[in-house]
């Protein structure tokens, strides 16, 4: 049974996409040791030191903020449970924070949330699916979230390779290597 964030998708090219995925993720940014190593090096949100090493490890320029936002910031991600990430709307009022820094904290936080990556969402798009890249709409990453967990569960067996990331991480390396390959083609 195809799940509700899935209405509407491109049969035939979301087929075309998890046949190709195996050979997508041996192409992709996949083999990242530093990556990896960020996997495990921020899995506990040990205070405000944590986004710190994301921040440098996403080469997000760091920012001067009070010990009130980074407790806000640490809170809050705290208590943002996957999929429903609309705790996190209040963040997106802090300077220079989008949702795409947001998904890279709770990706490295939680290991389970997906990064927002516009070529993922580009090759959604591809699939019928309406999941625009607008980093300042929690909305836009709201759906996204909510189409990655759903390509998850309706993923082939075969599809998703046994690898040591997290499943959302294949997918949205997948999806934007595969839109990198269909524009090439175009």
């Amino acid at each position: 049974m195809i799940p509700t964030s899935l209405f509407g998708i491109d049969a035939k090219e979301c087929d075309d996409f998890f046949d190709s995925l195996p050979g997508l993720l041996e192409v992709s940014e996949i083999e990242d040791p530093t990556y990896e190593r960020m996997l495990y090096d921020t899995l506990e949100l040990e205070g405000y030191n944590q986004i710190k090493k994301i921040n440098k490890y996403i080469g997000f320029k760091e920012q001067d903020w009070n010990e009130e936002i980074c407790q806000e910031i640490i809170s809050t991600l705290e208590i943002t449970n996957y999929p429903d990430i609309s705790m996190i709307e209040n963040l997106l009022s802090i300077d220079k924070v989008d949702c795409t820094l947001l998904s890279y904290w709770l990706h490295f936080l939680k290991n389970i949330h997906p990064i927002y990556d516009q070529k993922a969402c580009l090759a959604l798009e591809l699939m019928n699916l309406n999941v625009p890249f607008d980093p300042d709409d929690l909305t836009c990453y709201s759906r996204y979230v909510s189409v990655i967990e759903g390509l998850k569960l309706y993923a082939p067996a075969e599809a998703l390779p046994e690898y040591a990331l997290p499943r959302q991480r294949l997918l949205q390396l997948g999806l934007a290597e595969w839109y990198s390959q269909k524009m090439k083609g175009a």
